[in-house]
């Protein structure tokens, strides 16, 4: 199949996010929007962005999975994320790459409203209650699944899951659940959600509980650093907080062969460029394709490449969206 244009995609996306999801949804930031669109189409989730495909991925596989947090979740995000901080490795997994305090906790404020938004989905679409696991306790206690505690309707009362359950968050321009290191075998079923929240998350949120204006900037008056007016076009500058959209593009279960590996892409003049992926990941796999291809280099869609750590790694395509899939496999099992 041939694909149109780029322009001509990035002009469908823009129109259908102008009249159809801003219309259902006119709080939503149009380029959480867009981003949502635009990568369900650069992962082949959607093959075109004709009206009808559109429409057909809007209705599938994202209004039913949508969810929309408030200030009182992102504050418990915030909260919640804040008391298990030290006890979380400065480095990404697999790499010597420090991150320091504040970007550790603005990651896993991040994580943790990924982990709300499936908590309402389940409530919502499959009357599930869940309780999520972030009191205080060591790293590899939590690994294995960040459901603790769940209640179906058949339930009195709240009891632990009968599978490990794991939830992933990306943001909203995000493609990979990337599953590093021997964490695939150890849950059972792997839910990924993708948040609206971009990098400047909490520094607005600082701003909409006056942080900022209150404490910072005040402080820099009272110093004299800076005057009110000075003040005040910094604080402007700050982007509002809103609520927070996200939705989730499906699961994927463990039950695959855990050393299979298969692969979607296409070939440009010197690169070949990744469109998903489903299994197990080796940087020699790459070099295969490199040579399958006679390509200069390889390359995956929005990410370029990833660490050369042993992963398992799925693309939205990957992804279980549909909820009888989710019935059978997640929900009728916890």
């Amino acid at each position: 199949m041939t694909r149109q244009p780029r322009v001509s995609n990035e002009s469908n996306i823009s129109n259908f996010v102008k009249k159809v999801i801003l219309t259902d949804y006119p709080d939503m930031h149009f380029e959480t929007a867009v981003n949502f669109v635009s990568k369900a189409f650069d992962s082949t989730v959607l093959l075109t962005t004709s009206e009808n495909d559109l429409n057909s991925w809007y209705q599938n596989n994202f209004k039913p999975n949508i969810f929309l947090l408030d200030e009182q979740e992102y504050t418990e995000a915030t909260i919640q994320s804040l008391r298990i901080q030290f006890l979380i490795a400065g480095t990404d997994f697999g790499t010597t790459r420090q991150r320091d305090l504040g970007q550790k906790w603005s990651d896993t404020i991040r994580g943790y409203l990924g982990e709300l938004g499936v908590k309402q989905v389940l409530k919502n679409k499959f009357n599930i209650d869940i309780e999520l696991g972030h009191e205080e306790g060591t790293l590899e206690e939590y690994l294995p699944t960040d459901i603790h505690m769940v209640k179906s309707i058949n339930d009195f009362d709240y009891r632990k899951p009968n599978i490990n359950v794991s939830i992933k968050t990306a943001k909203s321009n995000g493609i990979w659940l990337d599953i590093p290191g021997e964490q695939f075998s150890k849950s059972d079923v792997y839910i990924f959600a993708l948040i609206g929240v971009e990098v400047d998350h909490l520094f607005s949120f600082f701003k909409h509980i006056s942080v900022f204006k209150d404490k910072i900037l005040k402080k820099g008056i009272d110093a004299n650093c800076i005057n009110e007016d000075e003040a005040n076009v910094i604080f402007n500058k700050i982007p509002s907080f809103n609520k927070v959209y996200g939705y989730i593009p499906g699961i994927i279960t463990k039950d695959i062969n855990p050393n299979s590996f298969s692969y979607e892409g296409k070939m440009g003049r010197s690169t070949y460029k990744i469109k998903n992926w489903s299994g197990k990941y080796m940087s020699e796999y790459l070099n295969q394709i490199k040579n399958e291809f006679s390509a200069s280099k390889v390359e995956f869609e929005g990410i370029g490449s990833f660490s050369q750590n042993n992963r398992h790694i799925f693309g939205l395509k990957s992804l279980e969206f549909n909820h009888q899939f989710w019935n059978q496999h997640l929900i009728s099992r916890l």
